[in-house]
Protein backbone atom coordinates (compact mmCIF):
# COMPACT_ATOMS: atom_id res chain seq x y z
CA UNK A 1 0.00 0.00 0.00
CA UNK A 2 3.05 2.31 0.47
CA UNK A 3 4.08 1.84 -3.16
CA UNK A 4 2.31 5.27 -4.15
CA UNK A 5 4.85 7.12 -1.96
CA UNK A 6 8.02 5.67 -3.48
CA UNK A 7 8.92 2.61 -1.24
CA UNK A 8 9.76 -1.04 -2.29
CA UNK A 9 8.44 -3.86 -1.19
CA UNK A 10 12.15 -4.47 0.76
CA UNK A 11 11.78 -0.81 2.38
CA UNK A 12 8.16 -1.69 3.47
CA UNK A 13 9.07 -4.73 4.50
CA UNK A 14 11.59 -3.35 7.05
CA UNK A 15 9.59 -0.42 7.79
CA UNK A 16 6.84 -2.40 8.53
CA UNK A 17 9.41 -4.31 11.09
CA UNK A 18 10.48 -1.24 12.77
CA UNK A 19 6.78 0.00 14.04
CA UNK A 20 6.62 -3.63 15.37
CA UNK A 21 9.91 -3.30 17.42
CA UNK A 22 11.30 0.46 17.55
CA UNK A 23 14.71 0.89 17.92
CA UNK A 24 15.66 -2.44 16.31
CA UNK A 25 19.13 -3.24 15.17
CA UNK A 26 20.29 -4.74 11.93
CA UNK A 27 20.18 -8.11 13.16
CA UNK A 28 16.84 -7.63 15.25
CA UNK A 29 15.83 -6.57 11.37
CA UNK A 30 17.41 -9.85 9.47
CA UNK A 31 15.53 -11.92 12.20
CA UNK A 32 12.09 -10.42 11.88
CA UNK A 33 12.62 -10.20 7.79
CA UNK A 34 15.02 -12.70 6.82
CA UNK A 35 16.26 -10.62 4.82
CA UNK A 36 20.30 -10.43 4.15
CA UNK A 37 22.15 -7.31 5.69
CA UNK A 38 22.94 -5.59 2.71
CA UNK A 39 19.18 -6.15 1.68
CA UNK A 40 18.35 -4.49 5.42
CA UNK A 41 21.35 -1.79 5.04
CA UNK A 42 19.77 -0.82 1.56
CA UNK A 43 16.22 -0.12 2.59
CA UNK A 44 17.51 1.29 5.55
CA UNK A 45 19.56 4.05 3.75
CA UNK A 46 16.45 4.70 1.45
CA UNK A 47 14.03 4.66 4.56
CA UNK A 48 16.44 7.15 5.98
CA UNK A 49 16.40 9.93 2.80
CA UNK A 50 13.02 9.85 3.18
CA UNK A 51 12.92 10.85 7.16
CA UNK A 52 11.26 7.39 7.97
CA UNK A 53 13.84 6.30 9.92
CA UNK A 54 16.44 8.02 11.91
CA UNK A 55 19.31 5.81 13.31
CA UNK A 56 20.76 6.19 17.09
CA UNK A 57 24.66 5.78 16.93
CA UNK A 58 26.01 3.04 19.84
CA UNK A 59 27.95 -0.30 20.29
CA UNK A 60 25.35 -1.38 18.06
CA UNK A 61 23.53 1.48 15.97
CA UNK A 62 19.53 1.76 16.32
CA UNK A 63 17.03 2.70 13.90
CA UNK A 64 13.77 3.85 15.71
CA UNK A 65 11.13 4.62 12.86
CA UNK A 66 9.33 8.74 12.61
CA UNK A 67 6.24 8.49 13.87
CA UNK A 68 3.63 6.89 11.10
CA UNK A 69 1.13 9.99 11.30
CA UNK A 70 4.21 12.86 10.60
CA UNK A 71 6.49 10.44 8.56
CA UNK A 72 4.01 9.30 5.67
CA UNK A 73 1.88 12.18 5.49
CA UNK A 74 5.09 14.30 5.04
CA UNK A 75 5.66 12.16 2.03
CA UNK A 76 1.46 12.30 1.03
CA UNK A 77 2.52 16.19 0.65
CA UNK A 78 5.03 15.94 -1.51
CA UNK A 79 3.63 13.82 -3.34
CA UNK A 80 0.30 15.53 -3.76
CA UNK A 81 2.70 18.56 -5.02
CA UNK A 82 4.52 16.54 -7.11
CA UNK A 83 1.04 15.47 -8.68
CA UNK A 84 0.17 19.22 -9.36
CA UNK A 85 3.31 19.75 -11.17
CA UNK A 86 2.33 16.71 -13.36
CA UNK A 87 -0.89 17.60 -13.99
CA UNK A 88 0.24 21.13 -14.56
CA UNK A 89 3.00 20.04 -17.31
CA UNK A 90 0.45 18.05 -18.41
CA UNK A 91 -2.19 20.58 -19.52
CA UNK A 92 0.91 22.69 -20.90
CA UNK A 93 1.84 19.62 -23.02
CA UNK A 94 -1.85 18.85 -24.25
CA UNK A 95 -2.31 23.19 -25.26
CA UNK A 96 0.99 23.19 -27.11
CA UNK A 97 -0.15 19.98 -29.16
CA UNK A 98 -3.78 21.27 -30.00
CA UNK A 99 -2.27 24.45 -31.16
CA UNK A 100 0.59 22.50 -33.17
CA UNK A 101 -2.81 20.55 -34.53
CA UNK A 102 -4.77 23.50 -35.36
CA UNK A 103 -2.30 25.26 -37.42
CA UNK A 104 -1.95 22.12 -39.23
CA UNK A 105 -5.81 21.27 -39.61
CA UNK A 106 -8.87 22.59 -38.78
CA UNK A 107 -10.24 19.54 -37.31
CA UNK A 108 -8.07 20.16 -34.61
CA UNK A 109 -10.20 23.43 -33.33
CA UNK A 110 -12.60 21.20 -32.29
CA UNK A 111 -12.73 17.94 -30.37
CA UNK A 112 -15.87 15.97 -29.39
CA UNK A 113 -15.93 14.17 -25.80
CA UNK A 114 -18.26 11.22 -25.24
CA UNK A 115 -19.80 9.73 -22.38
CA UNK A 116 -21.23 11.05 -19.08
CA UNK A 117 -17.88 10.34 -17.20
CA UNK A 118 -15.51 11.77 -19.68
CA UNK A 119 -17.63 14.57 -19.76
CA UNK A 120 -17.45 15.56 -16.81
CA UNK A 121 -13.74 15.01 -16.24
CA UNK A 122 -12.95 17.06 -19.08
CA UNK A 123 -15.25 19.72 -17.23
CA UNK A 124 -13.01 19.16 -14.18
CA UNK A 125 -10.02 19.66 -15.21
CA UNK A 126 -10.82 22.81 -17.33
CA UNK A 127 -11.92 24.58 -14.05
CA UNK A 128 -8.68 23.49 -12.11
CA UNK A 129 -6.66 24.58 -15.12
CA UNK A 130 -8.24 27.92 -15.05
CA UNK A 131 -5.81 30.92 -14.00
CA UNK A 132 -8.24 34.37 -14.85
CA UNK A 133 -11.58 33.68 -15.61
CA UNK A 134 -14.51 31.52 -15.98
CA UNK A 135 -16.97 32.54 -17.57
CA UNK A 136 -20.32 30.04 -17.48
CA UNK A 137 -23.88 29.49 -19.09
CA UNK A 138 -25.96 27.25 -16.44
CA UNK A 139 -28.54 25.44 -16.62
CA UNK A 140 -30.30 21.77 -16.14
CA UNK A 141 -29.38 19.12 -16.35
CA UNK A 142 -26.36 18.67 -13.68
CA UNK A 143 -23.94 15.92 -14.09
CA UNK A 144 -24.00 17.05 -10.41
CA UNK A 145 -26.23 17.50 -7.41
CA UNK A 146 -26.89 20.95 -8.01
CA UNK A 147 -27.66 21.86 -4.60
CA UNK A 148 -24.08 20.46 -3.09
CA UNK A 149 -21.20 22.86 -2.59
CA UNK A 150 -19.43 23.42 -5.71
CA UNK A 151 -15.42 22.53 -4.13
CA UNK A 152 -13.68 22.97 -7.42
CA UNK A 153 -15.09 26.80 -7.96
CA UNK A 154 -14.64 27.50 -4.53
CA UNK A 155 -10.83 26.51 -4.66
CA UNK A 156 -10.11 28.48 -7.92
CA UNK A 157 -12.30 31.67 -6.57
CA UNK A 158 -9.35 31.48 -3.67
CA UNK A 159 -6.90 31.40 -6.24
CA UNK A 160 -7.90 34.56 -7.72
CA UNK A 161 -10.04 33.38 -10.84
CA UNK A 162 -12.96 35.63 -11.78
CA UNK A 163 -16.38 33.79 -12.15
CA UNK A 164 -19.04 34.86 -14.19
CA UNK A 165 -22.27 33.04 -14.22
CA UNK A 166 -25.07 33.25 -16.29
CA UNK A 167 -28.00 30.65 -15.11
CA UNK A 168 -31.43 30.01 -16.36
CA UNK A 169 -34.54 30.78 -14.56
CA UNK A 170 -35.12 27.41 -14.88
CA UNK A 171 -32.32 26.62 -12.19
CA UNK A 172 -33.70 29.24 -9.85
CA UNK A 173 -36.67 27.02 -9.43
CA UNK A 174 -34.93 24.28 -8.19
CA UNK A 175 -36.07 24.06 -4.15
CA UNK A 176 -32.94 25.00 -2.21
CA UNK A 177 -30.91 25.80 -4.85
CA UNK A 178 -30.00 29.01 -3.16
CA UNK A 179 -29.04 27.83 0.26
CA UNK A 180 -27.74 25.03 -1.50
CA UNK A 181 -25.06 26.36 -3.75
CA UNK A 182 -25.53 29.71 -4.35
CA UNK A 183 -25.10 31.37 -1.53
CA UNK A 184 -21.38 29.56 -0.41
CA UNK A 185 -20.24 30.40 -4.22
CA UNK A 186 -21.75 34.01 -3.91
CA UNK A 187 -20.00 34.70 -0.34
CA UNK A 188 -16.40 33.25 -1.93
CA UNK A 189 -16.66 36.23 -4.77
CA UNK A 190 -18.69 34.53 -8.04
CA UNK A 191 -21.14 37.43 -9.76
CA UNK A 192 -23.87 36.11 -11.02
CA UNK A 193 -26.78 36.46 -13.11
CA UNK A 194 -29.96 34.87 -14.65
CA UNK A 195 -31.90 35.14 -17.65
CA UNK A 196 -34.56 33.50 -19.29
CA UNK A 197 -33.61 30.84 -21.86
CA UNK A 198 -30.14 30.73 -21.59
CA UNK A 199 -29.10 29.03 -24.70
CA UNK A 200 -26.01 25.93 -23.74
CA UNK A 201 -24.45 24.72 -21.24
CA UNK A 202 -20.55 25.92 -21.37
CA UNK A 203 -17.78 27.07 -19.57
CA UNK A 204 -15.04 28.96 -21.23
CA UNK A 205 -11.51 29.16 -19.62
CA UNK A 206 -9.70 32.50 -19.75
CA UNK A 207 -10.76 33.20 -23.45
CA UNK A 208 -9.08 30.08 -24.69
CA UNK A 209 -10.52 27.38 -24.78
CA UNK A 210 -14.70 26.38 -23.97
CA UNK A 211 -16.43 23.33 -23.03
CA UNK A 212 -19.70 23.03 -24.82
CA UNK A 213 -22.56 21.01 -24.00
CA UNK A 214 -23.75 19.01 -27.45
CA UNK A 215 -25.88 16.18 -26.30
CA UNK A 216 -28.21 15.40 -23.84
CA UNK A 217 -30.14 12.03 -22.86
CA UNK A 218 -31.88 10.85 -19.71
CA UNK A 219 -31.46 14.64 -18.16
CA UNK A 220 -27.41 13.95 -18.24
CA UNK A 221 -25.23 15.67 -20.64
CA UNK A 222 -24.25 12.70 -23.28
CA UNK A 223 -21.64 14.83 -25.07
CA UNK A 224 -19.43 17.86 -25.34
CA UNK A 225 -17.13 20.09 -27.45
CA UNK A 226 -13.89 21.36 -26.51
CA UNK A 227 -13.84 24.62 -28.58
CA UNK A 228 -9.88 25.99 -29.18
CA UNK A 229 -8.88 29.09 -30.39
CA UNK A 230 -11.02 30.17 -33.65
CA UNK A 231 -13.59 32.26 -34.96
CA UNK A 232 -15.95 30.03 -33.27
CA UNK A 233 -14.44 30.31 -29.92
CA UNK A 234 -14.85 34.24 -30.36
CA UNK A 235 -18.06 34.03 -31.08
CA UNK A 236 -19.09 31.94 -28.25
CA UNK A 237 -17.12 34.60 -26.00
CA UNK A 238 -19.01 37.36 -27.73
CA UNK A 239 -22.62 35.49 -26.97
CA UNK A 240 -21.80 35.27 -23.26
CA UNK A 241 -20.63 39.02 -22.81
CA UNK A 242 -23.87 39.84 -24.61
CA UNK A 243 -26.22 37.77 -22.70
CA UNK A 244 -24.16 39.01 -19.54
CA UNK A 245 -24.94 42.64 -20.82
CA UNK A 246 -28.83 41.54 -20.84
CA UNK A 247 -28.94 39.59 -17.89
CA UNK A 248 -30.54 40.31 -14.46
CA UNK A 249 -27.53 40.78 -11.74
CA UNK A 250 -28.53 38.17 -8.34
CA UNK A 251 -27.19 40.13 -5.12
CA UNK A 252 -24.32 38.92 -3.95
CA UNK A 253 -25.44 38.06 -0.35
CA UNK A 254 -29.30 37.84 -0.05
CA UNK A 255 -30.49 38.51 3.53
CA UNK A 256 -34.10 36.70 3.31
CA UNK A 257 -35.03 35.74 7.29
CA UNK A 258 -38.31 33.79 8.13
CA UNK A 259 -39.45 36.86 10.56
CA UNK A 260 -41.20 39.68 9.23
CA UNK A 261 -40.33 43.33 8.68
CA UNK A 262 -40.51 45.66 11.98
CA UNK A 263 -42.90 48.85 11.56
CA UNK A 264 -39.85 51.07 10.84
CA UNK A 265 -38.56 48.84 7.81
CA UNK A 266 -42.17 49.52 6.27
CA UNK A 267 -41.80 53.80 6.97
CA UNK A 268 -42.57 55.07 3.07
CA UNK A 269 -39.99 57.98 3.92
CA UNK A 270 -37.36 55.67 3.89
CA UNK A 271 -35.08 55.85 0.62
CA UNK A 272 -32.97 52.87 1.67
CA UNK A 273 -33.98 49.35 1.10
CA UNK A 274 -33.72 46.86 3.58
CA UNK A 275 -31.13 43.42 2.73
CA UNK A 276 -34.42 41.73 2.26
CA UNK A 277 -36.01 44.33 0.54
CA UNK A 278 -33.23 44.83 -1.97
CA UNK A 279 -32.93 40.79 -2.25
CA UNK A 280 -36.58 40.69 -2.59
CA UNK A 281 -36.60 43.03 -5.95
CA UNK A 282 -33.56 41.31 -6.97
CA UNK A 283 -35.48 38.27 -7.50
CA UNK A 284 -38.55 39.41 -8.56
CA UNK A 285 -36.59 41.75 -11.26
CA UNK A 286 -35.24 37.99 -12.18
CA UNK A 287 -38.57 36.84 -13.40
CA UNK A 288 -39.07 34.42 -10.49
CA UNK A 289 -42.42 33.63 -9.33
CA UNK A 290 -44.08 33.66 -5.56
CA UNK A 291 -44.13 29.67 -6.01
CA UNK A 292 -39.88 29.90 -6.78
CA UNK A 293 -39.05 32.12 -4.26
CA UNK A 294 -41.12 30.69 -1.54
CA UNK A 295 -39.20 27.51 -2.11
CA UNK A 296 -35.97 29.49 -2.50
CA UNK A 297 -36.09 31.72 0.39
CA UNK A 298 -38.35 28.74 3.02
CA UNK A 299 -40.76 31.39 3.55
CA UNK A 300 -44.26 29.90 3.27
CA UNK A 301 -46.78 30.92 0.05
CA UNK A 302 -48.71 33.17 2.19
CA UNK A 303 -46.06 34.93 4.15
CA UNK A 304 -44.43 35.84 1.11
CA UNK A 305 -47.11 37.02 -1.15
CA UNK A 306 -47.59 39.16 2.42
CA UNK A 307 -44.08 40.57 2.24
CA UNK A 308 -44.38 41.57 -1.32
CA UNK A 309 -47.65 43.39 -0.49
CA UNK A 310 -45.84 45.29 2.01
CA UNK A 311 -43.24 46.23 -0.84
CA UNK A 312 -45.51 47.21 -3.16
CA UNK A 313 -47.31 49.49 -0.33
CA UNK A 314 -43.75 50.86 0.68
CA UNK A 315 -43.01 51.74 -2.94
CA UNK A 316 -46.36 53.23 -3.18
CA UNK A 317 -47.27 50.69 -6.03
CA UNK A 318 -50.22 49.30 -7.32
CA UNK A 319 -48.81 46.96 -9.51
CA UNK A 320 -45.64 44.65 -9.44
CA UNK A 321 -44.10 46.29 -12.33
CA UNK A 322 -44.90 49.70 -11.47
CA UNK A 323 -42.99 48.53 -8.02
CA UNK A 324 -40.11 47.80 -10.55
CA UNK A 325 -40.24 51.19 -11.95
CA UNK A 326 -39.97 52.65 -9.04
CA UNK A 327 -37.16 50.49 -7.58
CA UNK A 328 -34.91 51.59 -10.21
CA UNK A 329 -36.20 54.80 -9.75
CA UNK A 330 -34.82 54.53 -6.48
CA UNK A 331 -31.92 52.91 -7.29
CA UNK A 332 -32.64 50.01 -5.25
CA UNK A 333 -32.11 47.32 -8.53
CA UNK A 334 -29.12 47.98 -10.54
CA UNK A 335 -29.34 47.87 -13.96
CA UNK A 336 -26.95 45.02 -16.56
CA UNK A 337 -23.52 46.21 -17.15
CA UNK A 338 -20.71 44.51 -18.87
CA UNK A 339 -18.31 44.49 -15.84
Amino acid sequence: MLDALGLDGTEQLVYQALIRQPSASVDDLGDMTRLTPQQIHDALAALEKLDLVRPVPGPVVRYPPAPPDVALEALILRKEAELKLVRATALQLDEAYHRVLSTQHPTGLVEIVVGQKAVHERGQRLIRAARREMCAFDRPPYLDDPLATNQLELDALAKGVNFRVVYDRATLDIPGWWSGHYQSVAAAGERARVASGVPVKMYLIDGQIALVALQTKHHTIHASAIVRPSELLDALQSLFDTLWRQAVPLPQLPQLGAADPSPEDLTPARAVPTPFEATLVSLLAAGLGDEAISRQTGLSYRTLQRRVRSLMDQLGAQTRFQAGLRAAHRGWVQPPSAD
